[in-house]
């Protein structure tokens, strides 16, 4: 899919060799959000985005996914000079039907350092076309740009219109930024997280408020936010009682998938059976499946 959306819009990355050396390239977070917004590049309307919407659908089923939540980043959209709303109704019409079997549900992604009033144009936009397949609303983007405190509102609203919220913290910033969001936005999970091991009254809260961190390993090493996955602090959040749950983040760009990121617990932490079960239900507790698209 990549290789054809490079085709049509002329970039490098229509040999996916070339893509391959950007993507192990990849050090740090600058390195990642760099990469990021070259594949944005490579859409050109809504069409694409349908396109793709499908092949991602199809590509989590064939690892065996039944259920996924997949962030979509309308602001995107607008930065690129495209139909917001025409992009986003693509990519929820393709989600309707089911690609591949899988049941795929959108998360609005707002971008951290873009600021509050680009987070407030995406729920404007969510409250003129409420696609049933939304279920959620979070932020990414750099978490050293803006504290969690100038998004209070933003997530307030959000509640208020119905959505389950998400935000990234603790991945490339120090665990402050975990408890910030805590106090701040009252996610009802969070991405990655991982940084709170280094508190441990953090993880107390974490583990008696029940808040789902949700770990990537194979991306935390990828860019950095760790050195390798024998110093991954995944095992220190399980031993400390935190709810956790694998994501692939982005598996295009981390040359991963769900089923691989199990492997993965499996093969470094010696996790078993048992464990990974447990984590996989606590992925189904957490998921924001309220609503059928």
């Amino acid at each position: 899919m990549l290789e054809r959306l490079a085709r049509r819009s002329g970039s490098p990355f229509a040999d996916f060799a070339v893509f391959e050396e950007a993507r192990k390239g990849v050090r740090d977070s600058a390195g990642f959000l760099s990469l990021f917004a070259s594949v944005c590049r490579l859409f050109r309307g809504p069409e694409d985005y349908a396109e793709a919407a499908e092949a991602v659908g199809e590509s989590l089923a064939a690892d065996g996914v039944g259920y996924a939540e997949i962030y979509v980043s309308p602001e995107i959209f607008s930065r690129m000079k495209l139909p917001a709303e025409e992009c986003l109704a693509a990519i929820a019409g393709a989600f309707a039907r089911r690609p591949g079997g899988c049941d795929c549900r959108i998360l609005l992604d707002v971008v951290r350092q873009w600021g509050p009033e680009s987070a407030q144009r995406v729920l404007d936009l969510h409250e003129k076309t409420d696609h049933p397949a939304v279920v959620g609303f979070g932020m990414g983007g750099d978490e050293n740009s803006l504290p969690a405190s100038d998004f209070a509102a933003v997530y307030a609203r959000a509640r208020s219109l119905g959505l389950k919220t998400s935000v990234h913290a603790g991945e490339w910033s120090g665990a402050s930024s975990v408890e910030d969001a805590l106090v701040h936005l009252r996610p009802d999970r969070i991405d990655h997280g991982i940084a709170a091991a280094r508190d441990h009254e953090l993880l107390r809260r974490l583990a008696e408020e029940g808040t789902t961190l949700c770990v990537a390993p194979s991306s935390n090493v990828a860019t950095g936010a760790v050195a390798s996955f024998a110093a991954h602090p995944l095992p220190r959040l399980l031993d400390a009682g935190v709810r956790v749950a694998l994501s692939a983040d982005d598996p295009l760009l981390f040359s991963t998938t769900t089923s691989a990121e199990y492997a993965v617990l499996r093969r470094h932490f010696g996790l078993g059976d048992g464990d990974l079960e447990r984590l996989s239900g606590n992925s189904w507790s957490a998921a924001f499946r309220d609503r059928d698209p």
